[in-house]
């Protein structure tokens, strides 16, 4: 047995000073005997008590290796078996020859031998081997496995990871591929097969972007860091799959009210089953991201696996082959529920050898620990998971800020939460309430609030186990000591397998079944249905498979796009390191460059007629509600909506009914709508043929803003969208267009004289997609390409006749910044930038941040310092942490001086803000107009919240206001 061992030793690199912390006696311990203390051995000169009464070794040499604190050591007395032998060897002096068969044996055997003693006696005494053999059964009835890292060490990692990073998240990005770009490490290729993009360096010599310090992604989860290189690719171990569920073909329905989904048999079941609230799910957003959880390593569940990826391909762990894991069932491989296609390799750990076993689990990126209280290895082990959105339209709330939310698709049912796998075979995505005999028990979800937490170690940007009543129990089972988190990666928004149409199934993929698209096709699609009926599509259709889809662009609904409709939507990678000033400025320039992605709701239009049950100029609909109808938006029509049986369109927050000027056009910014009207008078004939059995009124179209969209999707990047040409009277009475549309309208209606006709957001380039027009109110369309000029943003020069209708297709990008408030700038002075300047058309010179501020494109063309930029004047900046809107201290720059009269301009302020430890660069704005003579501009900069409106120095009325970037550019560390 040790002669001494002790719970708490304390020992600094370079000392020659052992002190114990745990109380125990070192009168025991002599010199010669030999401390083992964190798997190293070193000799004790002499023990003491101090004058503090604590015991003390001084080593015989200096500690050569990393502070000890608080560790458990043993002293083992080797010196006692010497000191006998030696004992009786002296004795044996003179019996040496007698003798020299013992000592030999004492050398190189084990067990015992016997000395002759001069007296006639004999000594039996442990050989040298057998002393060592001895120690070492000590040490490891102590210290097992003493190659393995204990779990106080992993531990202690992890606290040193969290002291370093702001928040759980991205330590590296990994490289991407210039294929399918989105941001550095993450690319999408159809040649990756159905449904899925990729994570890390391809395979191939070229093509490859990004800064990565490593090939492959890696991850900072709960202060675990995991490589992510391997999961569901094997040619390559720096390349890693991300699986998706299938695309919606029309079948399946979501009560909003009660949270319940139902595949049904058909689709014409399915949309028979609609409800106010339940609909057929076909404009879908997916969501994905990784899954840690720590578990056991038993003869149950043997395995480990490659950084603790439990989908890994990879055909080796340090050099040790792998094979499928058949003792786990498909499901808890599975990305996404109903998966069956990502079962992972691994070692077996039970039946691997000795040497075997040291080679893995030296390497901590294994992430493999040993417990000395249990005496049981664990593995931090990690899975890709992705959710189909229950419903229609974007999720709830993905963001992993403590003390806010759980993480959910919609806030209106406990059936939106996300539900926790980790250690279970099962994957349930969403909460099953009905099912409390479910082995995570009733009401287990991931959330972000410390108070309903089952575990304290969860750290900003995760989401961990949620604790309900009764379920304590069941998350241990999930994961040991409940440690299982999740941290969202980002959004995917996905096409459906139905017939594309612009206004009834704007995310469908499919041609109509005589390989026609639907401007071509005899097939009638009169309402969403029509679009997933089998019978009016081309089977296989819309796939990646076919080669053949009914889009202008060309997509198919199984493919992941970087950008748009059916592509990458939300990329919440986030770095897990706190960003500096540097980072700030490159979002900065990226923004006003063109470069950043933004993200919005696409605007909606939609034509509509002011008829005999209207009021005045108010706006009424009628007793039955359209199509494109939002109650959450327009509200509900009811007598206590509105007082009135009629619906109208008003703000439903503050139950103001929208008004509607019969002339010109007008931006309703406190409502949130941007409406354009026309006034078109018919004669009073009821004859069929001559009005379309209309009677007189005012044929309008309502264009909604990203603020408050009809569109209840997000897209990102780049994406396509559509502006309708032509008389709302006459759009009104196209079957395929009078239920909206993803886009705009031209203000520019045709009357048969050539003009040039303005789109209303910046074309990113000419387009050859076919723009289909009609003559006869849609009876027939034909398609042909349009030319877009990129520096007016216009079609210049056509003569379209009266009656003519046209969709013109082209490409834009998302807004990158959303209406804000004036925030607490970031950094006080620091924090901010310059004030910006620009009407110039070039997308490198803020053309796409005016679309976004100000809803105006910039078109001038004077090449002279389109861009300007002007320092704040010294002695503007008595503020304390925002910016002033005072009349006394006003933030005052030079005036606006560039010489074009030829566009609208904008100026804007950057500064930067922190909101729940997420960083954004926030821009007070100010529209700019030119009288032929100057800008109108007071050098100032204005401050207002959202956006209003105020005289400029001519007169004219120009926008002002505050907007943020639309997505967080990352986390800072909060120190305090």
């Amino acid at each position: 047995m040790p002669a001494f061992t002790a719970s708490q030793a304390k020992v600094d690199n370079g000392s020659k000073v052992v002190q114990i912390n745990s109380g125990e006696s070192v009168s025991n311990v002599r010199g010669g005997d030999f401390l083992v203390i964190a798997n190293a051995i070193v000799e004790i000169n002499r023990a003491y008590i101090g004058a503090d009464n604590k015991g003390y070794f001084e080593l015989v040499k200096t500690w050569p290796n990393s502070n000890q604190l608080n560790q458990p050591c043993i002293v083992i007395p080797t010196t006692a078996e010497f000191k006998t032998v030696i004992a009786a060897l002296n004795e044996a002096n003179t019996l040496v020859n007698n003798n020299y068969k013992a000592m030999q044996d004492w050398q190189t055997k084990t067990g015992t031998v016997t000395f002759s003693n001069k007296d006639g006696t004999t000594t039996t005494v442990k050989t040298l081997k057998q002393i060592e053999a001895d120690n070492a059964a000590q040490l490891d009835a102590y210290h097992p496995f003493p190659w393995a890292m204990r779990k106080v060490e992993f531990e202690a990692r992890r606290a040193a990871n969290n002291e370093k990073y702001a928040a759980s998240g991205f330590v590296h990005l990994g490289i991407g591929h210039s294929s399918g770009n989105v941001n550095s490490g993450l690319w999408t290729a159809t040649s990756l097969g159905p449904n899925t993009f990729a994570l890390g360096k391809s395979g191939a010599a070229s093509g490859q972007v990004g800064d990565s310090k490593t090939d492959y992604p890696v991850v900072n989860i709960a202060g675990v860091i995991t490589d992510i290189n391997s999961i569901g690719y094997s040619p390559s171990k720096d390349l890693s799959l991300v699986k998706l569920p299938p695309a919606e073909d029309g079948t399946r329905t979501y009560d909003s009210a009660t949270g319940v989904s139902v595949t049904h048999a058909t689709s014409a079941i399915a949309f028979a089953s609609e409800t106010d609230t339940n609909k057929v799910v076909t404009d879908r957003v997916d969501m994905w991201g990784f899954e840690e959880f720590l578990r056991e390593i038993n003869d149950a569940d043997p395995f480990v696996y490659n950084k603790g990826e439990i989908q890994s391909l990879a055909t080796s762990i340090n050099g040790i082959p792998t094979v499928s894991d058949t003792v786990r069932p498909i499901t808890y491989f599975a990305w996404y529920e109903g998966d069956t296609t990502s079962r992972g390799k691994g070692v077996n750990w039970q039946t691997a050898t000795e040497s075997q076993r040291i080679t893995i689990a030296s390497d901590p990126k294994n992430n493999i620990q040993f417990d000395d209280k249990t005496g049981k290895f664990y593995q931090w082990c990690i899975r890709g998971r992705s959710f189909a959105g229950l419903g229609n339209g974007d999720w709830g709330f993905i963001e992993g800020i403590l003390n806010t939310s759980r993480l959910t698709f919609s806030g209106s049912t406990l059936k939106a939460y996300v539900n926790p796998q980790g250690a279970l075979n099962t994957d349930v995505s969403y909460l099953d309430i009905d099912k409390p005999t479910d082995e995570r028990a009733q009401y287990v979800g991931f959330g972000a609030t410390n108070s309903i937490l089952f575990s304290d170690k969860i750290d900003t940007g995760l989401f961990g186990i949620a604790k309900y009543s009764g379920s304590d129990s069941s998350n241990t089972k999930i994961a040991v000591n409940g440690e299982c988190y999740f941290l969202v990666c980002g959004t995917v928004s996905r096409l459906n397998q139905g017939a594309y149409h612009p206004s009834f199934n704007s995310f469908g993929a499919a041609k109509a079944s005589d390989d026609k698209r639907w401007y071509e096709t005899v097939q009638t699609f009169t309402y969403k249905a029509d679009c997933f009926d089998p019978s009016k599509l081309l089977t296989g259709s819309g796939s990646i498979a076919s080669v053949k889809s009914g889009r202008s662009d060309d997509r198919y609904y199984d493919a992941v796009y970087a950008n748009g409709q059916g592509g990458v939507c939300r990329d919440m990678r986030y770095r897990a390191s706190g960003l500096t000033d540097v980072d700030f400025a490159e979002a900065d320039l990226s923004i006003k460059d063109g470069t950043y992605r933004g993200t919005e709701k696409p605007p909606f239009s939609v034509p509509f007629v002011v008829g005999p049950n209207s009021i005045t100029t108010y706006i009424s609909l009628g007793e039955t509600k359209p199509d494109w109808w939002d109650d959450k938006i327009l509200g509900t029509g009811s007598v206590t909506d509105l007082g009135t049986s009629k619906m109208y369109v008003y703000n439903q927050a503050t139950g103001e009914k929208l008004f509607v000027w019969l002339s010109g056009y007008t931006t309703t910014s406190n409502i949130g709508w941007y409406l354009r009207t026309v006034k078109v008078e018919f004669a009073s004939s009821t004859a069929a043929n001559d009005n379309h059995g209309l009677v007189g009124g005012e044929y309008l179209i309502l264009q909604t803003t990203s603020d408050k969209s009809l569109s209840k999707f997000s897209v990102s990047g780049d994406y396509t969208y559509a502006d309708v040409i032509g008389d709302p009277a006459n759009i009104f009475m196209c079957d395929d267009l009078k239920n909206g549309w993803i886009g705009g309208w031209c203000k520019d209606i045709p009357d048969g004289t050539s003009k040039n006709f303005k789109l209303t957001r910046p074309a990113q380039i000419s387009q050859s997609y076919p723009s289909p027009y009609t003559l006869d109110n849609g009876a027939n369309w034909i398609a042909t390409p349009r030319t877009i000029d990129l520096t007016t943003n216009s079609i210049l020069g056509v003569a379209w006749g009266v009656g003519f209708v046209t969709a013109i297709n082209y490409t834009v990008k998302a807004r990158v910044t959303k209406r804000s408030i004036n925030s607490e700038i970031y950094g006080g002075k620091g924090g901010l930038g310059s004030v910006f300047v620009s009407a110039w058309s070039s997308f490198t010179g803020g053309k796409l941040l005016a679309d976004s501020l100000i809803s105006k494109t910039l078109v001038g063309t004077n090449t002279f310092a389109r861009t300007m930029t002007y320092n704040l004047s010294q002695g503007s900046l008595s503020f304390d942490r925002k910016l002033p809107n005072s009349i006394s201290y006003p933030v005052k720059h030079t005036p606006v001086d560039i010489n074009t009269v030829d566009s609208s301009a904008f100026k804007a302020l950057n500064y930067n803000v922190v909101e729940n430890q997420q960083a954004f660069i926030n821009y007070a704005y100010t529209e700019l107009k030119n009288n032929g003579i100057d800008w109108g501009d007071d050098g100032k900069v204005h401050i207002a919240d959202n956006q209003t409106t105020m005289p400029d120095e001519n007169g004219n009325t120009v926008l002002v206001g505050t907007a943020r970037c639309v997505e967080p550019l990352g986390w800072i560390k909060n120190d305090k």
